[in-house]
C-alpha cells in the first residue's frame, strides 16, 4: 500500500532508517536538505511501513499545489531497498503523475534499474578507484597541460570544513544571481552541511585573497560539486586545478566525483576532459512555466 503523508506527520526516524539503507542513497531526499529548501513544504509517497519513500517537494500559487523541485537538489525519485520490483516502481509514477508537476527529477538509479523512456537530463561522475599517476595519463591533453604546468607561484590551494568563500564571490562579482531568493538558500543549506561535517571548500588564494573557491558535499561513495565561483577578471581555469586536488586527494578511496552535470556544451566538455561519464535522468513535467 502507498500512502502520501505531510512532512508535519512524517516518523522522520523511519525516513531516515529507510533512506540510509536503500541502494540509491541521495543527500537530496535528507529531511533536512529539503526542509531548508522547501521551508518544510513536501510530502512523501510512503510503501507500507516506510519500505521505500519519494519525496514530493510542493509550491502554491493562487491556491493551487504542484510539485516543483528546488534548486541544489538535483535528483529524488523513489528510494528502496534491493527486492523492490517495477511494478511497485511504476505504482509511483503512475501516483506523481495524477499531479500538477512543473518539474521532478527521478535518480540515476531509477533510470537504471527500470529503463525509464527519454532520460535526458545529463549528470557527469567519475569513479575515482584508479592510481592517480596512471589516470593522469590518460585524460584529455589540454587539461593534462594545465595541470603538469601548475598554477602560478602566487596562487595557493587549500581546503576547509568551514568556509564560504564561494558565497561571497557569488554575491560580488555574479550580478545576475546577486539578489536571487535562492543565493540565501544556498547559504542556508551550506551552513547545515558543514555543521553536520559533511562540506568540503576548494579555494584558490592570491596573496591570501580568494579567486576561485568550490563547494562539495561528501555523502555517502560521493563528493558532490555543489557550487563553485571565481572572480571574473582572471583568464586562469581555476576549476581544473580545484578537481585536480580533489582526485588527487580522494583517489583509491571508493569514492564517486560528482559533478553535478551538465547539459550546458562548456561545462559538459570541461568535465569529459577529465574521463567524467554521462549517468541520464529523467525529468517528469505535466506543467510547463
Amino acid at each position: 500500500m502507498i500512502k502520501r503523508i505531510k512532512r508535519k506527520d512524517l516518523d522522520l526516524e523511519k525516513y531516515t532508517r529507510c533512506l540510509a539503507q536503500s541502494i540509491n542513497y541521495m543527500i537530496y531526499a535528507e529531511h533536512w536538505y529539503l526542509d531548508i529548501l522547501t521551508n518544510k513544504q513536501w510530502d512523501c509517497l510512503i510503501l507500507n511501513d516506510y519500505e521505500a519513500i519519494m519525496p514530493l517537494p510542493f509550491v502554491k500559487k493562487i491556491g493551487i499545489k504542484f510539485i516543483s523541485q528546488p534548486i541544489y537538489c538535483q535528483q529524488l525519485g523513489v528510494f528502496h531497498s534491493k527486492n523492490f520490483t517495477k511494478e511497485l516502481f511504476l505504482e509511483f509514477q503512475k501516483i506523481l503523475q495524477t499531479n500538477i508537476v512543473r518539474y521532478y527529477c527521478f535518480n540515476e538509479q531509477n533510470v537504471l534499474d527500470y529503463e525509464i523512456e527519454n532520460a535526458t537530463k545529463l549528470n557527469q561522475i567519475l569513479s575515482l578507484n584508479f592510481d592517480y599517476d596512471s589516470y593522469t595519463s590518460t585524460i584529455r591533453k589540454n587539461r593534462k597541460q594545465e595541470i603538469r604546468k601548475g598554477l602560478p607561484k602566487q596562487f595557493s590551494i587549500v581546503e576547509s570544513s568551514n568556509d564560504q568563500s564561494f558565497i561571497a564571490l557569488l554575491k560580488e562579482d555574479y550580478q545576475e544571481i546577486k539578489n536571487n531568493l535562492s543565493l540565501d538558500k544556498l547559504q542556508l543549506l551550506v551552513i547545515e552541511i558543514q555543521n553536520r561535517n559533511l562540506g568540503k571548500t576548494i579555494s584558490i588564494l592570491e596573496e591570501g585573497k580568494v579567486v576561485a573557491s568550490s563547494f562539495y558535499i561528501v555523502s555517502g561513495n560521493r563528493l558532490i560539486q555543489l557550487c563553485n565561483a571565481k572572480r571574473i577578471n582572471y583568464s586562469i581555469n581555476f576549476n581544473t586545478f580545484i578537481v585536480d586536488f580533489m582526485i588527487k586527494k580522494y583517489t583509491k578511496k571508493g569514492l564517486i566525483l560528482d559533478f553535478e552535470g551538465s547539459s550546458i556544451k562548456g561545462v559538459n566538455e570541461f568535465n569529459s576532459s577529465f574521463r567524467a561519464e554521462n549517468r541520464y535522468l529523467k525529468v517528469y513535467q505535466n506543467l510547463k512555466f
